[in-house]
């Protein structure tokens, strides 16, 4: 039983370390643009050429990026929501592992999120064709808020009366 107690900083290290890596990634590498450009088409083009907003500074469009461009602007903004949603989840599991208050758990779960997404951001300013955004952070802590809120959500149901009754 004791040993669990070190799955969740286990496996936020093993995590950290991911999203490290892909950090260090320059934005040619993890490009999706040979499989996205099947869909430049002008289907798709007609599909999505009403859409069009600001992020970073930038317009995001179609027009702008290209079909493939814009669909990759998605997928990334996906990613990132994805991998700090796991991080949220397993930075809370660490902070319920070690504290047993509720509130000072959350809160320090969601500083901590915050402050690798910041530390994130910052080492991609030092990889080649990588700009570290605010909008980029404020994408990571929302998915480790959810992940967070995801942990209490299923530690509710898990402990939840009904369910004991069954087991």
């Amino acid at each position: 039983m004791r040993g669990r107690k070190w799955v969740f900083p286990t496996l936020l290290v093993l995590w950290a370390m991911l999203i490290f890596f892909f950090s260090t990634q320059t934005y040619e590498e993890q490009s999706l643009s040979s499989f996205l450009g099947q869909f430049n088409t002008p289907y798709w083009y007609e599909l999505l050429e009403g859409i069009s907003f600001m992020y970073g500074g930038a317009e995001v469009s179609a027009h702008t990026a290209g079909v493939d461009g814009f669909l990759e602007f998605f997928i990334r903004k996906g990613a990132h929501l994805f991998i700090f949603f796991v991080f949220g989840f397993l930075t809370f599991g660490v902070w319920r592992a070690f504290v047993m208050n509720k509130v000072i758990s959350f809160s320090g779960a969601i500083v901590c999120v915050l402050l690798y997404a910041s530390a994130d951001e910052l080492h991609q300013k030092f990889t080649g064709g990588r700009t570290p955004l605010v909008q980029d952070v404020m994408i990571d802590t929302f998915g480790g808020v959810l992940g967070i809120l995801f942990f209490l959500l299923l530690n509710r149901w898990w402990r939840r009366p009904s369910r004991k009754k069954r087991v």
